[in-house]
């Protein structure tokens, strides 16, 4: 009769406690992977976010900015409507300074449009900035944005306003008295009479930090 020599009772424990251990450790990495993998994904996701949100603090900033170009084309188009020769303006054949091209001042005496699928940003960069058409302010030094705008007096051709060859976009005009569109007739109120007025339509381009750019456009009477 052969007999199968058996290890001790104490190395059965050993051998076991090892082997469990060995499990354990295989455990605890395969723990510690995952959460060093879902830190380095909240923090990628944390920064994506703040990110996101300076750079929405930056466009917001951009449109803020965009406001100090309207009021100074604003000033100047009230400084030179109706007027023969200005500081600000070189003389037209015709009788406003208004009535032509004011390259160094930013202003086109005619109407041009993006063409059909062009952005406003695209035709900025191929027809204004291009032909050096915009009039770029002083950086501001507390934002860093760049502001620069562009004034097209609404006209389908340079000269004056009141040519009947020219096409320009303008207010309704009244009569007192009449009914015509745009009165107050209709709400049992006096009927005043109103001017036509031409429209001029302005296009601010503010470029801020981080390539942030931003497009306002404002539309004015006069």
């Amino acid at each position: 009769m052969l007999l199968t020599p058996t290890a001790p009772q104490g190395e059965l424990h050993r051998r076991a406690r090892a082997r469990q251990e060995g499990v354990v450790l295989m455990m605890a990495l395969i723990v510690l992977i995952a959460l060093t993998l879902a830190g380095l994904a909240l923090t990628r996701s944390v920064y994506t976010s703040n990110v996101i949100a300076g750079n929405l603090a930056f466009q917001q900033s951009a449109t803020h900015s965009a406001d100090t170009g309207v009021e100074t084309a604003v000033a100047w188009l009230e400084g030179n409507n109706g007027q023969a020769s200005s500081l600000t303006a070189v003389p037209c054949e015709s009788g406003s300074v208004l009535d032509c091209d004011q390259k160094d001042r930013g202003y086109r005496a005619i109407r041009e449009d993006p063409t059909a699928g062009q952005s406003w940003g695209n035709f900025w960069k191929e027809n204004i900035e291009k032909d050096n058409l915009a009039m770029d302010l002083p950086i501001d030094t507390k934002t860093g944005n760049q502001v620069s705008y562009f004034i097209q007096r609404m006209c389908t051709k340079s000269g004056s306003s009141q040519s009947l060859s020219n096409n320009c976009t303008t207010s309704p005009v009244d009569a007192a008295g009449t009914c015509a569109g745009g009165s107050s007739c209709l709400s049992g109120k006096e009927n005043l009479a109103a001017t036509s007025q031409i429209y001029f339509r302005i296009t601010v381009r503010v470029i801020g930090p981080r390539n942030t750019q931003s497009f306002v456009q404002s539309i004015v009477a006069l």
